[in-house]
Parts: C-alpha cells; structure tokens; sequence
C-alpha cells in the first residue's frame, strides 16, 4: 500500500511537470534603469505593445509599464515629470511625490481603482516611464522597485 500512495505522488508530480504550486515574483526591467517585481499569481497574460506593456489576468486589466520620450520643450525627463506633478493637482487624483534616490524624481497618482507612478533619471533625458497598476498590486510593485 505504501509503495501504491508513493507510487501515485510521484505520477502526480512528473504529469503536473513537477511545477511549484506558489507564485513567483517576475522582475521588469524598464528603459529607464528602474526594475521592479510583481507576483506571477497577479497576472496570466503579457501583451506587447509598441512602447507599452499591458499585464491581463483573465480579461482584467492588472497594469501596464509605459515608456515615454521626453518632450523636446522640457531640457530634462526630471523636468517634465515635475511639470506633470503640478499638473496632476488639477485632476481628480491626489498626487504625492515618491521617495526615490538623488538623481531620479517621481509621483504616484492614485484614480478609479489604479495607482499610476511617473518616474524619470537624470541620466536618461531622453525618456521616463509610468507605471500604473491596480491599487491592490501597487504597494508590492514600489516596496520592490530598484533604481539602478
């Protein structure tokens, strides 16, 4: 009988490919030298775009991480995403300026349900990135977030 269960849970872990049954955290990396993770149980599906990344579960939106090209009125990345921190007073979410290392400038906006974080370096001028996800998927992606 002992020899029959040991013989079952071992059929059982080579047809289920011996995977593991937790979630791993999956690292981006973006352009603009900023990693961070976020839980594979969060999402099922990558969809590439041009310069965006949309993360799906099911048919939910999760998040997206978004390159964008500074605009040639600002001199720097830092500049413009200072800008659109005084711009984003005048929307519907409450701003608030992220803690990140000298040499990089950042604020999260929180509206229906996603929190979108805008982040530029000083040594990348020629773009910055977004990063908006669904609230309950934020805190995760800020507390891994690494500049490099």
């Amino acid at each position: 009988m002992t020899r029959f269960v040991t013989l079952i849970v071992l059929m059982v872990g080579f047809i289920s490919g011996c995977a593991s049954l937790t979630s791993q955290p999956i690292e981006f990396h973006t352009t603009a030298n900023v990693s961070f993770k976020i839980s594979s149980s969060q999402f099922d599906t990558v969809e590439l775009q041009p310069s965006e990344l949309q993360l799906w579960k099911n048919s939910d939106l999760v998040g997206s991480i978004t390159t964008i090209e500074t605009n040639p009125l600002f001199e720097s990345a830092i500049k413009e995403v200072k800008q659109g921190f005084v711009e984003a007073h005048k929307g519907p979410g409450t701003p608030s300026e992220l803690a990140l290392p000298e040499g990089a400038y950042g604020f999260a906006s929180s509206f229906r349900g996603y929190t979108t974080a805008f982040i530029a370096r000083a040594d990348n001028t020629e773009s910055w990135i977004t990063i908006g996800v669904r609230n309950d998927v934020f805190e995760e992606v800020i507390s891994s977030m690494v500049l490099q």
